[in-house]
């Protein structure tokens, strides 16, 4: 089996100097603030969500799958701390009530059906995903920079590199089990991104959240191009061991 990539970091402990009285801003300010960071929140908070339905519809097929979305599982609850901690911080937020208010939110899978057939076209698209989230939170460098305080900048870079692993790992997913069907991954991204320009709506399922003036046609072809490109790539020797060992 090709194990995942794992990365270990604590996201609120990068704050824990910071208290929200450095970051007192006029009420607009904040409001601004709180309008950039309640979606980030919500839409990794909702990692739980997809993987709920994801269990409900036996959907995992291979090790390597059920371990790369154990490892991603960790992630995205260590991202949705620490954005309630940045929420805390900088725009008025309390912990209890981000978490009712995250808890309150509905979820609707039934417009992503087509996507959640089978464990490749999820590997697909997941892989995919990531990649744009990838870049969409590379975007935001300004943002955290503006706060002065290098623990933002940290957490950006850290939140990236996550990302991006995510992708890698879905993308090896694919390229140890799903070599045949390689050629089929263009088709299933086509048809997720004219969906995506055709009804941008985000209903939280923690996929398509590509709502920001960043997701542009543009980036999305950009990140389809990377993705077909990536699982591509024939497996390396130490790979091929890898995938060849028996499991422990």
């Amino acid at each position: 089996m090709i194990t995942p990539v794992r990365r270990n970091w604590d996201a609120k402990g990068l704050f824990n100097s910071l208290t929200p009285e450095m970051f007192a801003a006029e009420p607009p300010v904040v409001r601004a603030r709180w309008d950039k960071l309640w979606p980030d929140l919500y839409t990794e908070y909702d990692a739980r969500y997809l993987q709920a339905e994801l269990s409900n519809r036996h959907l995992i097929a291979t090790s390597e799958a059920e371990a790369f979305l154990n490892a991603w599982t960790v992630d995205e609850e260590r991202h949705t701390n620490g954005f309630i901690r940045i929420i805390e911080l900088v725009a008025g937020g309390s912990e209890g009530d981000l978490w009712e208010r995250l808890d309150a939110r509905p979820h609707d899978f039934s417009h992503i059906t087509e996507f959640l057939k089978d464990e490749f076209a999820l590997m697909v698209v997941i892989a995919f995903d990531e990649m744009c989230t990838c870049r969409a939170y590379a975007a935001d460098k300004d943002f955290y920079a503006g706060f002065q305080n290098q623990s933002f900048v940290c957490w950006l870079r850290e939140l990236i590199a996550d990302e991006a692993v995510h992708s890698m790992n879905a993308v090896n997913v694919i390229r140890a089990r799903y070599r045949g069907r390689v050629r089929e991954a263009g088709a299933i991204l086509d048809r997720l991104i004219s969906g995506v320009v055709n009804d941008p709506t985000y209903r939280g399922t923690f996929l398509l959240d590509y709502f920001g003036q960043v997701y542009t046609k543009e980036m999305l072809a950009r990140c389809r191009a990377t993705i077909l490109r990536n699982i591509a790539k024939p497996l390396t020797a130490a790979e091929q061991d890898e995938l060849n060992r028996p499991p422990n």
